[in-house]
């Protein structure tokens, strides 16, 4: 067994049965490999530039010079990219919780439950959307996630689909008891939805939905009466989730 089998078997004692693999380290070894060419390039293409500007032959040296250049300036936003500075992580999925090994973390692995709240947040830049991931664990640690992870945004989903199936019946179960339950900006109880001292009672609520990007409800008018920018809310699927279930609820006892 390799290394990485003996990781995974660890985990299984704890997490479950292995589910899926989110492996950073294809993007690393390229983000590598384009750094050597580009470093070994732009190095030859000085010496050069250097040897011909001192023989006087500024007509090569000049354009060596340039190419240098241009090497450095696309080797730049490699170095600074995110699959160079967190690109050797790994981010397993099991059916009882998830495990990270490589990046600034170290090794680490948490249960369903020892997760507080998840952050998916997705900026569209033209028609690429980059996805950022934020988990925050029990023990206070914050890890993050990006670019650096293949379909960050499925690993996302995933963990926050997780997350609301065990935290919605908690909350839920307070609503019924008659307390008022704060998510992110938004209040819920049996009587209605609020932010920021504004109020919506069930009877007006048409639904409550994440849709590009924002987490809004909606009337029944259709207008977006109550509305928090989703990837600055941590558990916006919670909160989705759990205004429609209390909706129902209330609607139910009327």
């Amino acid at each position: 067994m390799g290394r990485d089998d003996d990781e995974r078997a660890d985990a299984e004692e704890r997490l479950g049965e292995f589910e899926r693999a989110f492996d950073g380290r294809g993007g690393y070894r390229r983000a590598v490999g384009w750094l050597v060419l580009l470093g070994a390039a732009v190095v030859m293409l000085l010496a050069a530039a250097i040897v011909f500007t001192a023989a006087g032959l500024w007509r090569l040296g000049v354009p060596a010079a340039l190419l240098a250049a241009a090497c450095a300036f696309v080797a730049a936003p490699v170095a600074r990219g995110a699959a160079l500075r967190h690109g050797n992580r790994v981010v397993s999925l099991f059916g009882g919780g998830l495990a990270v090994s490589g990046g600034p973390e170290g090794e680490a692995s948490y249960t369903w439950d020892d997760l507080v709240s998840v952050t998916l947040a997705g900026v569209r830049r033209g028609r690429r959307t980059r996805w950022r991931l934020t988990l925050l664990a029990e023990d206070g640690r914050v890890l993050r996630f990006g670019e650096e992870l293949p379909d960050v945004s499925a690993l996302g989903e995933a963990v926050a689909a997780e997350a609301a199936s065990r935290q919605v019946p908690r909350h839920l179960a307070a609503v019924k008891a008659g307390e008022e339950v704060c998510l992110g900006p938004f209040t819920v109880d049996l009587e209605g939805v609020g932010k920021e001292g504004e109020r919506l009672p069930w009877h007006a609520v048409r639904d409550v939905v994440i849709e590009n990007g924002v987490v809004a409800v909606r009337t029944r008018g259709e207008r977006t009466a109550l509305a928090a920018i989703a990837g600055h809310m941590p558990d916006a699927l919670v909160f989705t989730a759990l205004c429609s279930q209390v909706k129902a609820l209330n609607e139910g006892h009327r």
